[in-house]
């Protein structure tokens, strides 16, 4: 299940998250809301337009009904608007209500800017209601000031969070870093993969992060799993029609790879 923004140029959003998911775990359905229509690449700044607020409310209302059924095991969300915040969380605090095993792992990746800029996510407040929602949360170094001073309430909700990219990793080397509930850490120390930074890479993180959990894998396998497919996918990139490097497409698409996104 993947909720977001619509990106229609396939670097972000749920096209993204669905290619992800088709690639990591292709045997099992993917469910997709759309919180927002987005207009972005090309260097210009981000506008976002959401679709109308009973239609976003109907589509999360059936997310529900699926999941209190147990048809779903795992739940990624992207860009959520302010306009739509309110529908989220209303989804969120009914996912939790579900006892296990029925109630599916929430993975949240917040968004407050694109990376062309433009503001795009919920404010502040509802952002961090979001997060304190879900089950982990991965965050950019912009987007990790939304819970700034709020470790704590974060834990307490239990609340794992991944720290990407890390400070004194070494030349040549990235290291993620995943914050558990209670308070243990789990770093993930490897070599930097060489080339251009492509777009996407939050959104496919954190719907990889989740086709993991749905398999029932514990947060520090599933985001083992994760950080490694991603590195081996950005050896694979290709141009996307906004003339960024991206991703590869879905499964069969004929990307090329290489060089051409360079």
């Amino acid at each position: 299940m993947v909720i977001g923004g619509l990106d229609p140029t396939g670097g972000a959003g749920l096209l993204r998250d669905s290619w992800t998911a088709q690639r990591v775990a292709p045997t099992r359905p993917v469910v997709a809301v759309a919180t927002a229509l987005t207009d972005q690449g090309r260097g210009r700044p981000a506008r976002a337009w959401v679709p109308p607020l009973a239609t976003v409310r109907a589509e999360l209302d059936r997310v529900g009904a699926l999941a209190e059924g147990g048809a779903i095991a795992a739940v990624k969300i992207g860009m959520v608007p302010e306009a739509a915040a309110g529908a989220v969380l209303d989804l969120l605090t009914r996912l939790r209500a579900l006892g296990s095993p029925t109630r599916p792992r929430v993975v949240l990746d917040p968004v407050a800017r694109a990376s062309d800029g433009g503001s795009l996510g919920a404010s502040p407040t509802s952002a961090l209601a979001l997060i304190l929602a879900s089950d982990l949360c991965t965050p950019n170094r912009d987007e990790r000031g939304l819970f700034a001073g709020h470790e704590a309430s974060v834990r307490a909700a239990g609340v794992a969070w991944l720290d990407k990219a890390v400070e004194g990793a070494g030349a040549g080397r990235v290291c993620d870093r995943l914050v558990l509930p209670d308070g243990r850490a789990r770093s993930y120390l490897r070599p930097r993969v060489e080339g251009p930074d492509p777009r996407g890479t939050g959104c496919a993180l954190a719907t990889a992060l989740a086709c993991g959990l749905a398999e029932g894998w514990s947060l520090e396998r599933a985001t083992k799993a994760a950080i490694a497919w991603l590195d081996e996918a950005r050896r694979h990139l290709h141009r996307g029609p906004d003339g960024r490097p991206h991703l590869a497409g879905p499964p069969g698409s004929r990307s090329r790879s290489g060089a051409s996104a360079s």
